[in-house]
């Protein structure tokens, strides 16, 4: 199980345990074996500081008039008043949460403190590995009841039970999917417009992805892909240009109705933000996911708002933590579900995206138990996977 903790203030989420649970039987040519994935990219020890944040944090120490300076310049950029509510009750729910797991000895105390050195060397060793992995164009489908390890692209990849993919552009998506209204839940990870990305993509291409306007991701056609009954949910930073174009463009083309907002908190293995609640427009150690679902505003959906989700983030960018278990409680018994934009595959879901196997990469995980070959089970798994594959 990834949920760590559940209360009315939200749930505390395990990322990787998660997957080191779902590959813990793992079909390949030399039978069963249990895969654990790369818990370096988790080795989240402290607050994430750029060069030349520890070049100014060592300058505000030897300088009081500094600090005195420069906060006073961030008191004349306060947030606007609601914003600043919201950030405060986001404080106190946060506290709230992490006060019950501490108390079940869920955080450790960690005073090796190294600027998360170790994650973002693997998160670099990530980026550079896959960087040249090319799986646009590409579609297929576990059909088994294991994960299983096989080869696209002449790459291995572990694939996990029940999943579906399609590594396409979304514009093709009308092309490519069948749109019956039959998902019950889709998940969105748009690759939003950002200067700081399109910067970065400047210096450091195989950290990048391919970002799209706002008024493109209006055009998908979710509501032809949802459920009568579906919830959709959509990943977005605290920029107000985003949250408007989802409120005011985004949700009103599809046909959906806001019902929720709820905070993904990123934490450090000691269970800190890893970075400070901000009262200044700026950066805030959490990001939003926004619900809404396919009914009118008449009919009632068990959706609650504010709920907070609090994990130790992967130091890999856009490597967002598994919903699978959360949102199962407002959906029906075995839903269909479909994540657009995905950068990784879940088990009974269908994924869609042009970076969707780059985490499925058998790079990225370690072998820690092998079992009995079975020769029949192998063939039949293989057999059905190639049939499934477009290359």
């Amino acid at each position: 199980m990834s949920l760590l903790h559940i209360s009315e203030e939200g749930w505390i989420i395990s990322h990787l345990e998660y997957l080191n649970e779902i590959y813990k039987k793992v079909q390949n040519e030399d039978g069963f074996c249990t895969l654990g994935f790369n818990k370096m990219i988790f080795e989240i020890n402290s607050q994430y500081l750029r060069p030349n944040q520890i070049v100014q944090t060592i300058q505000e120490s030897q300088n009081s008039a500094i600090i005195h300076n420069r906060k006073k310049k961030k008191r004349s950029q306060q947030l606007p008043e609601k914003d600043l509510e919201e950030v405060d009750r986001v404080k106190q729910a946060f506290i709230a949460l992490m006060s019950a797991a501490r108390d079940k000895g869920l955080f450790c105390q960690n005073n090796f403190l190294d600027n998360n050195e170790v994650a973002r060397l693997a998160s670099m060793k990530f980026y550079q590995d896959t960087y040249s992995l090319k799986n646009e164009n590409l579609y297929g489908s576990n059909d088994t009841d294991d994960a299983i390890v096989s080869v696209a692209h002449n790459k291995k990849y572990v694939f996990p039970k029940k999943c579906t993919f399609y590594c396409y552009d979304v514009r093709d998506i009308e092309k490519k999917m069948e749109l019956s209204n039959q998902y019950d839940f889709i998940l969105l990870d748009p690759p939003w417009w950002n200067k700081s990305i399109r910067r970065k993509k400047m210096k450091y291409a195989e950290a990048c992805y391919k970002m799209m306007y706002n008024e493109e991701l209006v055009k998908i056609p979710i509501r032809k892909l949802l459920h009568s009954n579906g919830i959709v949910a959509v990943w977005c930073t605290n920029s107000s240009n985003h949250l408007n174009s989802i409120f005011n463009e985004m949700f009103p083309s599809w046909g959906i109705t806001y019902r929720a907002k709820w905070y993904w908190l990123k934490v450090t293995q000691a269970g800190d933000t890893i970075c400070n609640f901000n009262s200044a427009p700026g950066k805030q150690p959490y990001e939003l996911l926004i619900l809404g679902s396919a009914l009118e505003k008449d009919h009632k959906v068990n959706i609650p708002d504010s709920r907070l989700m609090i994990s130790v983030p992967s130091a890999v960018h856009s490597h967002k933590p598994p919903l699978t278990e959360i949102i199962k409680e407002y959906l029906p018994d075995e839903p269909k579900c479909l994540e657009i934009f995905a950068r990784y595959l879940l088990p009974r879901w269908t994924s869609w995206g042009l970076e969707i196997l780059k985490f499925q990469h058998l790079s990225l995980y370690e072998i820690l138990d092998e079992c009995k070959k079975d020769e029949s089970n192998v063939d039949n798994i293989r057999s059905e996977n190639e049939s499934k594959e477009e290359l």
